[in-house]
């Protein structure tokens, strides 16, 4: 009997330009945040319109997720993300050039509008080159590389800042921003080369692979489903989650820089070290995160294994949130180790968020990752504008109460969710199925 033909590894491959990109998709989106101070004074903004500027990322990123999901579904996952990235990256550039608030709040709706669909189309290719087995951890990767890009976002644009200052004639931020966009566009030629649909469809990757992943032949092109969505209560709780989620966790990439400055009086390199702290210490969240929820769901299957993750993490967060309310005004230390846990445990329950929509999600798993980012990326918009508002009111304890609040809120709806409930798409009807978690 002939030996059996091992299967090849174009999995990984496909994961990490996948997780370069989510790399990407962060660094774009913090360094506008990082360079606010020197963005109002050059063009003459109030804190509250440098607000708006921040929150509108958020508002297109929210309202796009469900048509750039239908999108990705039309035209393929491979050629969605890459002209996402692609487009993004070009609109950052724009976001560089900007000579006043109309066009610095109309390019970064274009930024945020982009990479609506970005998240969606990954855990789709997450899907499609891994198994159940090994798909959180896959997930946690990916992630991983978007909070990398964060921290790199919000530690280097200060130092190119003072290092690109005066190139071509123009300030450092700006040089910065479009340094950013020209590498992100080249990257979107690079991924588009490289990846393909599914195992199946790629050059490169033999049957023995796509028989251990179990992917489908072809990808399916089907209409969004709207009913199946709209009806499915785990998607409302999902989307409740990351709506108390993204109102406290956006603080850190959008007024975190500010209060370091207001309050404590750090500028330049110092702001830019201690503001990257909370997202390069929550990376180990990312590195354990998808391990614990695919072990979890082994020992106390679909139910507990994603549920208690979710629930217990951010209950942790709202915690150290809560402390930041009596150390604010003491020293930055406090508050940046309190919003290190912060961090370390959103990132803990991440993978298990992504792993839920796609247990839940079935073949539809882009539309349901892509209905409750919608509704967690509403929160990120408000974000801005309500702890400004709580900032402007009752000062930063105010602002650590809100994102406190939020998120023991996230927490109690997050152990509500049973990711052995799926939709079960029959004939274009939904039917309720009660999944029997194991153990």
């Amino acid at each position: 009997m002939p030996d059996s033909v091992p299967p090849t590894k174009i999995r990984y491959r496909i994961l990490a330009v996948t997780a370069v990109v989510a790399v990407f998709m962060y660094v774009d989106r913090v360094c506008l945040a990082s360079a606010s101070s020197e963005i109002r004074r050059e063009l003459a903004l109030t804190e509250q319109q440098m607000d708006w500027v921040k929150s509108a990322f958020f508002w297109s990123y929210a309202l796009f997720q469900v048509p750039a999901a239908a999108l990705a579904l039309r035209f393929g996952f491979r050629n969605a993300l890459a002209g996402y990235l692609f487009l993004w990256s070009f609109f950052t550039v724009l976001n560089g050039l900007a000579g006043g608030l109309a066009v610095l709040l109309l390019t970064r709706l274009a930024v945020g509008l982009s990479e609506a669909g970005a998240y969606p189309s990954a855990a789709t290719l997450m899907k499609n080159w891994f198994p159940l087995s090994n798909r959180g951890t896959a997930n946690s990767i990916v992630a991983l590389g978007g909070r990398a890009g964060g921290a790199l976002g919000q530690r280097i644009t200060p130092l190119l800042m003072v290092a690109l200052a005066g190139v071509a004639g123009l300030s450092g931020w700006r040089n910065a921003l479009i340094l950013f966009g020209f590498i992100g566009m080249s990257w979107a030629v690079i991924f588009w080369t490289i990846v393909r649909d599914s195992a199946r469809v790629h050059p490169a990757a033999n049957a023995a692979e796509a028989d251990l992943i179990g992917t489908p032949a072809a990808v399916e092109k089907e209409p969004f489903p709207w009913r199946q969505i709209l009806v499915s209560g785990n998607l409302w709780l999902a989307s409740l989650t990351q709506f108390g989620i993204n109102i406290g966790w956006t603080f850190v990439i959008t007024h975190l820089p500010d209060y370091l400055e207001a309050e404590h009086k750090l500028t330049g390199d110092e702001k830019g070290f201690w503001g990257a702290m909370p997202l390069t210490i929550g990376l180990l969240g990312m590195l354990v995160g998808g391990v614990a929820t695919d072990r979890l769901t082994r020992r106390l299957g679909l139910r507990w294994g994603r549920a208690l993750p979710i629930g217990l993490s951010l209950f942790v967060c709202s915690a150290a949130y809560a402390s930041c309310i009596y150390t604010g005004r003491m020293s930055h230390v406090p508050v940046i180790v309190a919003l290190c846990f912060m961090t370390v445990f959103v990132d803990l329950g991440i993978p298990s968020v992504w792993a839920f929509a796609q247990d839940v999600g079935g073949r539809h798993v882009g539309a349901a990752l892509g209905w409750a980012n919608m509704w967690g990326n509403f929160g990120a918009a408000l974000s801005p504008i309500v702890l400004g508002l709580a900032r402007d009111t009752w000062g930063w304890p105010g602002v650590f109460a809100t994102c406190a609040g939020t998120f023991l809120i996230a927490s109690v709806s997050g152990l509500m969710l049973n990711a052995g409930r799926p939709l079960v798409i029959l004939s274009g009807e939904i039917i309720s199925r009660r999944g029997t978690p194991e153990g």
